[in-house]
Formats: structure tokens, sequence, C-alpha cells
């Protein structure tokens, strides 16, 4: 099991729970064996062992749709090029680009250097509140959420995929189309019991990530449960080569650009070009294109 190497398949079966009732006797009992699951085989990576809200931010933002081993190096090689939210402000977006590359989901780069930008205002700092977590750009409640209890261990209601797969697993194996106010409230219920929301988040996801492997996937039972659309041929893939491209390779006119990307009709690489000009990716005068210096 790559995800827990030292953790057998026979040892891994003793931790599928039969599902545990709603009660305080079910809720207490879930706590006790979740951590009981931590304490034994929970994972240890770099962004877990610190409570920099900077660097919480940049864990979570890379994160976010995207294997661990993918962001370990690119968090380490962040923090070593952009060690403050200061030097993050000042970078310059090619740079960053050509550095988030392998990541994916560009939007998340721009947002992780317009939130550096914001926090200025906070004398180059990220809050402790949850109003003001909110406000930074792709910062939504699950992030804002994973600050409050990673940085400043407050019991926050903290709601991701692993963690979803996990309450609907042990409380609602039954259950379709499951709204997630209802796990919302559940974990609130649970925070009862908790006394180290850092320690207690990252046992409920490492948890999901073992449920993963072992059972079917629960999250399909999800009232807001989507399927991704494939990433082949998609705006998506047009719009990271562009990126890659102009970040990588410098400034181009559309012709070579509409050249480079002749895998693609014209007409769709010039609707992703204009939209990475409107989002602010892109900058073009004169028909040639380049990342934006701002």
């Amino acid at each position: 099991m790559k995800d827990f190497p030292n953790l057998s398949l026979e040892e891994a079966s003793a931790f599928l729970f039969e599902p545990f009732s709603l009660d305080s006797d079910g809720l207490k009992a879930f706590y006790i064996a979740i951590m009981d699951f931590y304490d034994r085989y929970g994972r240890a990576f770099v962004w877990r062992e610190t409570s920099d809200p900077y660097h919480i931010l940049l864990s979570e933002m890379m994160l976010q749709q995207t294997q661990t081993a993918r962001v370990l190096p690119k968090y380490q090689t962040f923090l070593s090029l952009w060690p403050t939210l200061k030097d993050l402000a000042q970078a310059p977006l090619d740079q960053l680009l050509s550095q988030w590359k392998g990541l994916g989901y560009n939007r998340r780069a721009l947002n992780l250097r317009k939130s550096a930008i914001q926090s200025e205002a906070w004398g180059w700092s990220i809050p402790s509140e949850q109003s003001l977590l909110l406000s930074l750009p792709g910062v939504g409640k699950a992030t804002a959420a994973a600050i409050g209890a990673f940085s400043f261990q407050q019991k926050t209601i903290y709601l991701e995929t692993n963690i979803r797969r996990v309450l609907l697993t042990c409380f609602f194996a039954e259950d379709t189309q499951v709204k997630d106010k209802r796990l919302e409230s559940l974990l609130q219920e649970l925070l009862t019991y908790v006394e180290d929301p850092k320690s207690w988040y990252y046992a409920l996801m490492d948890y999901g990530v073992l449920l993963k492997t072992l059972v079917p996937n629960a999250n399909v039972r999800s009232a807001h449960y989507t399927k991704q659309s494939k990433f082949e041929n998609s705006n998506r893939q047009i719009r990271g080569q562009l990126i890659h491209l102009l970040s990588d390779t410098g400034a181009k006119d559309q012709e070579q650009v509409i050249a480079l990307l002749s895998q693609f009709e014209e007409e769709r690489v010039l609707y992703c070009l204009g939209q990475l000009k409107d989002e602010g990716f892109v900058e073009e005068k004169n028909s040639v294109y380049r990342i934006a210096k701002s």
C-alpha cells in the first residue's frame, strides 16, 4: 500500500469498521477509532510539521485535486524561492507559473499570488478570522477552515473530499444524495470530543485515503458529487499548454501560438487565449502574447 508502507493489507482490513450510530456513544467510538488509526499509521508530511499560515495556505492551494507526491517537491521549491508572503507577492508571474507546472489548475497559482499581495494590508501575514480568510482570492470554506485548524487550532468545520468519504462510509452507508449540510452538522457534533483539531482533521483525511484503496468510492452518494471531466483535448489542456508555452519560452505572436498548438482547432486556441487575457494571466499587444507582468 503505497500511501501506508508500514500497513499491510491484512492490518488495513482491521480498520474497516461497521457503520457507527449517530448517538453520543457512536460518535465517541468513531472518534477513538479514527485517532487510534492515526496514532499507529498517520502519514508524515513537511507541511504537517508547521503552523505557519503562509505555509499552510501554500500547501492547501497545491493539494487541491493534486497528489501529495507531486506537491512535495513543488512546496519545497516555492518556499526556497519565495520564503515569505512578501517575496511571493513580488514574484514575476511568468516565473511563478513556470514553477507551478505539473500541479494543474493554474488559476490557483494566480490566486496564491493575489492572496500574497492582499496580505500586505495585514503586515504580510495571514489573519486568523474566517471572514478575512474567505476574502482571499480562491479561498473557499474548506481552505479557510483548514488554515483555521492547522495554523490556529480553531475548531472549524473542515469538509474536503477524503473527510466526506469517511463520513459517508462510516455513518451514511445506505444513504444517497447526502447533502454537505448533514456532514457539516455531524462534524460539529464530533468536535465535542476533539482536543487537537489539527491532528483530528489529519486523522480523518488519512483514514479517507485508506478507504479509497479498500472500498468503492462513497463520495458518489454525495448530493454534490460530479465526475471530473476529461483533461485530454479539453480547453483546460489548451489553457495549460498556452501558459507553459508563454512562461517557458517567452512572448509569441498569434501565428506562432497557433502553429505550436496545431493539434487543436485555431478557434479554440484563440478562445482560450482570450480567456487567459481576461483573467489576467496573459497580456497582448499587436497580436503578440506574453505572460502578464503584474
